[in-house]
């Protein structure tokens, strides 16, 4: 299954994690990487769609609003933590998707 197949499952407010490799290429909402209506081609989705799907996980985050001043671990979307309390955290769930290393492309 390509990524562009495997996307076709889930909704454009689903955040979308992707790993080549070992390397994060994408990380963000659905309907940010994959074309909508009159939305601009993404470039993420230009050099990834095609790619074969090789294992798929949804993987929950937990994050500290104030994750920067207690010196705790960086979230994966920094900008994305939310400004209000759920007793101090906020809780995201990623689909994580690994996919085939392509052989002389750069990562």
């Amino acid at each position: 299954m390509t990524v562009k197949e495997f996307i076709g499952t889930l909704e454009s407010s689903d955040r979308l994690r992707i790993i080549e490799g070992k390397a994060e290429v994408y990380v963000g909402y659905l309907a940010a990487f994959r074309p909508f209506a009159d939305h601009e081609i993404s470039e993420e989705y230009r050099k990834y769609s095609e790619h074969e799907v090789k294992k798929f996980r949804a993987v929950p985050e937990i994050t500290h609003r104030r994750w920067k001043e207690l010196g705790l671990m960086k979230p994966l979307e920094p900008d994305q933590t939310a400004q209000y309390k759920f007793s101090d955290l906020q809780m995201s769930l990623y689909y994580t998707i690994y996919i085939q290393e392509r052989k002389g492309q750069e990562v």
